[in-house]
């Protein structure tokens, strides 16, 4: 009789420990690259990519939604429990949120035809000689604008920019990092093509928001997966995954 009590209290106190761990939830919007629905109501993404693998890391069963932003923000600012990404951090956001990150960094950077033994120029020289592509109305119009380049071509979309550049119609090309792998697999055209100048215009870092009222200890767990994938191959993977081109 004493063994069964004690087995009763064994599997109770496993069962506790199992189901003990908070129940998330998890929400994005939709924005590709990171996160879109497919046509059969399935998420995808790059940050999707990373969210899973995180989970399973941290042994956390919670399913992940996609919502109106604003909702999102709303849920995970007044509620337990709740987690956002991807969510730019900001000086007006940083009270709202605990942080994990960032997971991603995405860059404007100007890119030229991929050379060998000519070293990469300087932003002076560029914004003296250098002609630089830059699509109509994106964001990086007007950050160049105001960084002082002058000597802008202007273009309708960034496939257009790409074979201006690639067939020598300007010298550097003003794009996101994120939609350089998606941009260069539609049009067909080797990664190893162009390259970076290593200059970047503009930066924004991306994070997993977290409930503020989410323990100390959890946020860490969280951000220690999110190293221990950063150190690995597999995240490299993921954010040159090109079938999140969309």
């Amino acid at each position: 009789m004493l063994y069964r009590i004690l087995l009763y209290f064994h599997i109770l106190f496993f069962s506790y420990s199992v189901h003990s761990s908070p129940l998330y939830q998890i929400q994005t919007e939709d924005f590709a690259p990171y996160a879109y629905e497919l046509p059969n109501g399935e998420i995808d993404g790059m940050a999707l990519d990373i969210i899973h693998w995180m989970l399973d890391d941290l042994a956390i069963d919670s399913p992940i939604l996609m919502l109106p932003w604003a909702r999102a923000v709303h849920n995970t600012r007044t509620k337990n429990w709740n987690v956002l990404f991807s969510v730019a951090r900001t000086p007006e956001r940083e009270d709202w949120f605990q942080w994990v990150g960032p997971f991603y960094s995405d860059e404007i950077l100007l890119f030229r035809k991929k050379t060998i033994g000519t070293p990469p120029p300087s932003p002076t020289t560029i914004k003296q000689y250098g002609l630089v592509l830059v699509t109509r109305d994106y964001p990086e119009e007007k950050i160049l604008t105001q960084q002082g380049y002058r000597n802008l071509a202007y273009t309708t979309n960034p496939s257009i920019s790409l074979k201006m550049l690639l067939g020598n119609r300007a010298e550097y090309l003003a794009l996101g990092k994120a939609a350089l792998p998606c941009l260069l697999a539609k049009e067909k055209i080797n990664i190893e093509t162009i390259e970076s100048t290593g200059i970047s215009i503009h930066s924004t870092e991306l994070y997993i928001a977290m409930s503020k009222s989410t323990p100390t200890s959890e946020v860490q767990r969280w951000q220690n997966s999110l190293d221990k994938l950063k150190s690995s191959s597999m995240y490299e993977k993921f954010i040159n995954e090109t079938r999140h081109c969309q």
